[in-house]
């Protein structure tokens, strides 16, 4: 899906709109010469019928053309709020389809600025090309034909007039054009520094670094304001130099034509009617340069829309289903997966029964957060494979199997709303029973219970108005809604303080699900059936905690410096 296949779903009311905008043009080249008859044949000629019949013309040709502007600029607007609306939903659509890969290579501010910023530069671009853009070469082309028409001895000037003028719009457009994407990925890199200092405000103060991210900004945004400068002083040329050139042609017009009348070449009406023409052409160029202006922003934000939408998941879902509500299994079989030639994860091998608990310890980036997105399918492996119930993974329907799945992230991420649109995330037939069952698996219920809304009570922004550990709780009990076949827990924690973590796993001991739990606590996952050891992307052993203490000197070693930590403390 491109922008262009949405503008051609709109192309019949967008048709219409135009045709509309057409016909008020016409009647409005029509003017001058209702004007030029009822001076020439009606106030020369002291002829009362004609003035009448001209002068009802004069009124009813407004009129006409203000009900088809009416029709129009309702048109006009409709399709460039629909061509909005559909173009914010697809890209919304294509960044929740992306893989991991492709969103790590969008920053965030660049797609809110896409979203927002381009789409309402593309939506006022249209609203104008349908408005404006079908009436001034109308009012143009039209104009010179009439000039023609009245006077082909002074038509010459509408043309000489018109090639000069268009010639510098078109220099002043495809300058600016160049100019506006430059602009738009300036205005991406402030963005994504006001991103980081907002996200990062701690670290920065706690290092004393706020004059230098000052600095950073501030470079950034004077050579934002020199584009910006140089851009407008490029526009400001457009309006005065057509301006400066149509007076003179005007001027033209009115000596010639001053001559011709003393001449009896020529009459009254017909200088009006060319003057009138000429204003015409005056102000279809100052319309035509704000559209250019406009549509350069348009062009831009096109193009910047485009490559998102354009951007396809490598990450391509099956067809085959997974049948029936039981805990499942799972086999890791030699599986090897890293960006380029690095391995991040190497020959790992693991067979997860239905229904047990599996851990995964190792020290930070030996690879345990990469078995979980091979594992989601964020990403495919390089080598091996993941078989689910006897299925290879990349043959499984990716949005069911994912269904199947509760996932608790590392960092706790809560979305404004309340709690109970934070627990259910979208599922249907969940009741509130459910949710306080949940709660209280995850060691949640009691600090709910005892906000009187209760599962009604708000939440902000990222979940500022909970602590670090009840964020994590709150995480755990909506990964829980709706019994999920496996439950994997990413380190997910590490907020905890140690007996509201032990009464967390006897509660997660009960239940029927696959449980896979990553963390860097030997007291986490010592009770597991089975424990993978991670040490620098590679399986430094696996088995129970008392065999891997027989046979794993990694495991030793982490045993060990926590068993020392606890004595220090």
């Amino acid at each position: 899906m491109r922008v262009k296949d949405i503008l051609l779903k709109n192309k019949g009311q967008a048709f219409l709109a135009f045709m509309a905008k057409v016909a008020e043009a016409i009647l409005e080249l029509l003017v001058p010469i209702v004007m030029a008859r009822l001076i020439n044949m009606g106030i020369n000629q002291d002829n009362p019928s004609v003035i009448i019949r001209q002068g009802i013309l004069l009124a009813v040709l407004p009129l006409l053309g203000y009900l088809t502007a009416l029709v129009c600029q309702y048109l006009a607007s409709k399709v460039a709020q629909d061509i909005g609306t559909e173009v914010r939903l697809e890209m919304f659509k294509t960044l929740n389809r992306m893989d991991r890969k492709q969103l790590d290579s969008i920053t965030a501010s660049s797609v809110v600025l896409r979203i927002e910023n381009d789409t309402q530069n593309l939506q006022l671009a249209i609203a104008l090309m349908i408005r404006l853009g079908s009436r001034v070469p109308v009012l143009l082309i039209g104009s010179i034909v009439m000039a023609f028409y009245v006077s082909p001895t002074l038509a010459p000037i509408f043309i000489i007039g018109g090639l000069v003028i268009g010639a510098i719009l078109i220099y002043i457009n495809i300058f600016t054009n160049k100019q506006n994407g430059q602009i738009q990925r300036r205005m991406d890199q402030l963005s994504r520094i006001v991103r980081e200092n907002f996200s990062g405000i701690r670290d920065i103060r706690a290092f004393a670094n706020e004059k230098h991210e000052v600095n950073r900004f501030e470079k950034q945004n004077l050579t934002l304001r020199g584009e910006q400068l140089t851009m407008g002083a490029f526009q400001a040329l457009a309006n005065p130099s057509s301006l400066f050139l149509v007076n003179l042609a005007i001027a033209f017009i009115l000596f010639f034509g001053g001559r011709l009348v003393n001449n009896g070449q020529f009459m009254q009406g017909d200088v009006v009617a060319l003057v009138q023409y000429m204003n015409n052409i005056l102000l279809a160029l100052n319309v035509l340069v704000n559209i250019l202006l406009v549509f350069s922003r348009g062009i831009a934000g096109i193009n910047r829309i485009d490559e998102v939408l354009s951007i396809q998941p490598e990450i391509l879902s099956g067809q085959d289903k997974l049948s029936g509500d039981e805990p499942l299994a799972i086999q890791f079989d030699d599986v090897t997966f890293g960006y380029g030639e690095r391995n991040t994860v190497e020959n790992i091998t693991a067979d997860i029964k239905p229904g047990s608990f599996f851990g995964i310890i190792g020290g930070t980036a030996s690879g345990k957060s990469t078995l979980v997105n091979l594992l989601l399918r964020n990403d495919d492996v390089n080598q091996g494979k993941i078989i689910i119930n006897d299925n290879l993974i990349q043959n499984l329907d990716l949005n069911a199997y994912r269904k199947k799945i509760g996932l608790v992230p590392q960092s706790a991420s809560l979305f404004t709303g309340t709690l109970r649109d934070n627990l259910l995330m979208g599922k249907k037939g969940i009741s509130d029973q459910d949710l306080w069952q949940a709660l209280e698996i995850a060691q949640a219920k009691d600090f709910v219970a005892q906000n009187d809304l209760g599962l009604d009570m708000p939440v902000r922004q990222g979940g500022k108005n909970f602590s670090g550990g009840q964020k994590q709780r709150l995480t755990i009990a909506r990964a829980l809604v709706g019994q999920p076949q496996v439950l994997i827990l990413d380190d997910s924690s590490s907020a905890l303080d140690f007996a509201t973590e032990s009464k967390l796993r006897q509660a997660l001991s009960k239940l029927n699900t696959t449980i896979i739990m990553i963390s860097q606590r030997v007291s986490s996952v010592q009770q597991a059936d089975q424990i993978l050891v991670m040490n620098n992307g590679r399986s430094a052993g696996v088995g129970s905690h008392d065999d891997l203490l027989a046979s794993s000197d990694i495991y030793q070693a982490i045993v060990a410096s926590q068993m020392q930590e606890e004595k220090e403390d």
